[in-house]
């Protein structure tokens, strides 16, 4: 998988202008702008999905508006964080990046040919977005709670594009498969990297469908009975190993092939008489 990020002015900017403002000095620009340039400011409304479609040969019908903000004082005090926080992204994706990519080649167990840019803007944007069907595979991203837990940062974005690369398979069963990312990047991937159980962590709402399903997750890895024990230990996970024949086929198959396992035998998977949570 590669990925690089980046800051793109023009996305940057229509994000300060249409997003709730992240501080009072680009409020008062925004009404400053509005009151100058109104008719200007609403014909761009819409242009952030133009840019994303074409990034860095993206040229605006109407560059008043832009020109104006990029030379504000404002939007370059913006930058200068926003690039600060880009490469504060990049160094940690940077320094995991051989243990991210040789876990992805295990897990997913296919190969990843899309090039990935993270768009970076300003992380009190709180704002993550990307289109689903755009030959540019970009991620808008921008989140508050990024620089509180730089690692954890960089799972949040492996999880959204491991997302953006299953696209809508099985779409019919979308917890489902949104579980077995979960599985896959925020338990399995953040453990490796952080040499600690992360099996805790995760979308709230897929707790319960995610205990189904971690059993089978672990034959999927290659495990036997014995290292379903270890990995039970590991991950403080129990569950009836005698309720549970290895699944030996598991361990040939790709993500895509378990994933439809998964969705075409949920009816014996779901234990309802199971309601623990993890």
């Amino acid at each position: 998988m590669n990925v690089e990020f980046v800051v793109n002015d023009y996305l940057l900017a229509w994000n300060l202008l249409f997003r709730p403002s992240i501080s009072e000095d680009i409020q008062k620009l925004k009404e400053r702008l509005w009151k100058n340039y109104s008719k200007q400011y609403m014909k761009i409304e819409k242009e952030n999905v133009e840019i994303l479609k074409y990034t860095n040969d993206f040229i605006p019908d109407d560059d008043t508006i832009y020109n104006f903000i990029f030379n504000t004082d404002e939007f370059k005090i913006v930058k200068r964080q926003t690039d600060k926080y880009r490469r504060f992204l990049m160094k940690i994706w940077d320094s995991h990046q051989k243990e991210i990519q040789s876990s992805l080649k295990e897990l997913l167990r296919f190969k990843v040919e899309n090039k990935y840019q993270i768009l970076v803007v300003h992380p009190y944007l709180d704002n993550v977005e990307y289109l689903k069907k755009n030959p540019k595979k970009n991620v808008v991203w921008g989140k508050k709670e990024d620089t509180e837990d730089g690692l954890k940062a960089i799972i949040r974005i492996l999880f959204t594009l491991v997302k953006y690369e299953i696209g809508d398979y099985q779409s019919e069963n979308k917890e489902m498969v949104s579980a077995i990312i979960d599985l896959l990047v925020s338990n399995e991937v953040y453990t490796r990297l952080s040499g600690f159980t992360k099996y805790e962590e995760g979308l709230k709402k897929l707790k319960f469908l995610k205990k189904q399903l971690y059993p089978y997750w672990l034959m999927y890895m290659g495990a036997d009975r014995e290292e379903l024990v270890s990995y039970m230990m590991r991950d403080r996970m129990p569950f009836d190993i005698d309720k549970y024949p290895v699944e030996k086929e598991l361990r040939k198959i790709d993500l895509f092939g378990f994933i439809d396992f998964c969705c075409n035998n949920q009816r014996y998977i779901i234990r309802l008489n199971n309601l623990e949570t993890i």
